[in-house]
């Protein structure tokens, strides 16, 4: 994983088809529970033909329903949405333009992030709620280019986090325009050398200390980190590793973008 902090910041192809490890196998991953949940799409399009065209209107969730959602990054390639609804509170009917990565928390407030599932969200409109029957508390990773038709993959290295094998570096959900690792790292462990080829969103909860390892010996540490924390890695990372410092266990999750064309998905398939 980068352990380098951000804050805040072509051929006709059939429809994309999802694919998670709930829909391919169900399997338990510490704290996380994987599945998917595809919502009817709804897409503004505005100006010449092609793709990114997806244009939120007025009822966008951060115009709509402002008090609910915050944006804590935001570029030309995604955008992360903190959402929150408390208890008995009200939010407004809304549009969520863009699919998404979707981390739910299913530990109580008091525990915020301690336990998350994770999902595929195709967008669309949104209901809300007269008044929520309990704490939501969600973190939306928005993929501004889902209107463009994804790109022919090259294959990746040998040393890509997940052709190394780790069982602490594994896919928890995949499909034609992201991969979401989920990485650990035991308290005084190592990750295995590997690298990373794709951009990326990187979540992390909250994180014990640790440091980030090359090839030439050069050790960069980080400190304990107690609060959420979403960065954005545009590049690709070379050989590297992290070892874990603190007592606690290293969890990390990164949203993977896969390249797209410039060529837009049929109108029929989103």
């Amino acid at each position: 994983m980068k352990n380098t902090p951000n804050h805040r910041a072509a051929r006709q192809r059939a429809p994309p088809v999802i694919r998670s490890v709930a829909m391919m196998k169900s399997c338990a991953l510490g704290a996380v529970a994987v599945c998917t949940l595809l919502l009817p799409a709804r897409i503004h399009a505005a100006g010449p033909a092609g793709c990114r065209q997806m244009i939120p209107d007025a009822t966008d969730a951060v115009t709509a329903a402002p008090q609910n959602h915050k944006v804590i990054l935001e570029n030309d390639t995604v955008r992360v949405l903190e959402a929150t609804v408390p208890l008995h509170s009200r939010e407004v009917p809304h549009t969520h333009f863009w699919p998404s990565v979707f981390f739910e928390q299913t530990s109580p407030r008091s525990e915020p992030w301690k336990t998350v599932t994770i999902r595929w969200s195709k967008g669309g409109p949104s209901k809300g709620f007269p008044s929520s029957d309990r704490d939501r508390h969600n973190l939306l990773i928005e993929l501004k280019k889902t209107d463009c038709q994804p790109a022919a993959l090259a294959d990746l290295p040998p040393t890509d986090a997940v052709k190394i094998h780790d069982p602490n570096m594994t896919v928890v959900l995949e499909n034609d325009y992201v991969r979401v690792l989920s990485v650990r790292v035991p308290p005084g462990e190592k990750e295995p050398w590997h690298t990373h080829t794709w951009p990326a969103v990187v979540v992390y909860f909250h994180l014990p200390p640790s440091q980030r390892l090359s090839p030439d010996g050069k050790k960069t540490p980080r400190a304990e980190l107690k609060e959420l924390q979403v960065t954005y890695d545009p590049n690709s990372q070379p050989l590297h590793s992290v070892e874990n410092l603190g007592t606690e266990t290293y969890q990390a999750y990164r949203v993977e973008l896969k390249p797209t064309t410039t060529v837009a998905v049929a109108a029929n398939a989103r």
